[in-house]
């Protein structure tokens, strides 16, 4: 009888502990299985970021490149008739000449800027820092606002790769853009430092910062796809700041 009752133990305590390893490869299976459906699914994700960051790297690349197209032909095809133009004029009598060639210079003088901000010569010539002076300096002899620029990396700024650096100057001019058509603000302050490891770029303005639907729509939308394209980070500034501000970080 005894040994009985030792045997129904002991077929009771291993039926527990398989019952208990049963239960253990049943956790660890599932457990396992949802740890991969995870890591396939953050790969998924991460191969669809890395698809899209390709896919508007494209887009812009090929937006610059109509750009400089145009631009070209602006500059030189639409610059040269209107200096030809020019010359031509000088059989007419004196006074309707000096009236045509002062819009025709003015003219010129139009095509010049438009050619310039479709595709920004001195940054493809000169670098980041000399493009964001220049930018500043066609906007102060507007006079309407003041941008005061504060650049203490200019030579980092430059070895940057070519499209990193015109990710950064079309978003400086989105970034202006707005300020000017929404903001009423009078100054904008532009800096660039290093932070560590890290080049940080800050813009602020004293308006009354940008309109719910400009953030909300396209306003901002193509200043966010030229930040991810460059692999930049960045930050705006909440409620309790006057103004606009962004701090963006490569």
């Amino acid at each position: 009888m005894q040994q009985l009752t030792d045997n129904i133990y002991v077929v009771v305590i291993f039926a527990m502990v398989g019952t208990f390893l049963i239960v253990s490869i049943m956790l660890y299976l599932h457990a396992y299985n949802r740890n991969r459906l995870l890591q396939q699914k953050q790969l998924l994700q991460q191969t669809e970021i890395a698809h899209q960051k390709k896919l508007l790297l494209a887009i812009f690349a090929s937006q610059e490149e109509e750009r400089r197209r145009i631009g070209s032909d602006l500059h030189d095809s639409v610059g040269a008739a209107l200096s030809s133009l020019r010359l031509s004029i000088s059989s007419i009598p004196a006074e309707q000449a000096a009236r045509c060639k002062i819009m025709i210079d003015q003219i010129i003088e139009d095509v010049r800027h438009i050619a310039h901000n479709i595709s920004p010569a001195v940054l493809n010539l000169y670098g980041l820092s000399e493009a964001v002076a220049e930018l500043a300096d066609r906007i102060n002899q507007a006079g309407r606002i003041r941008v005061d620029t504060d650049n203490q990396v200019a030579d980092q700024l430059d070895q940057l790769p070519h499209a990193v650096m015109l990710s950064l100057y079309r978003v400086l001019e989105e970034l202006l853009n707005n300020t000017i058509r929404h903001a009423d603000a009078s100054a904008v302050q532009i800096a660039f430092f290093r932070e560590g490891d890290r080049l940080v770029m800050t813009y602020a303005d004293n308006g009354k910062g940008l309109p719910a639907e400009i953030q909300q729509g396209m306003g901002l939308a193509n200043i966010t796809n030229r930040l991810e394209v460059a692999g930049a980070s960045w930050q705006f500034a909440g409620a309790e700041r006057p103004g606009f501000f962004i701090r963006i970080e490569l």
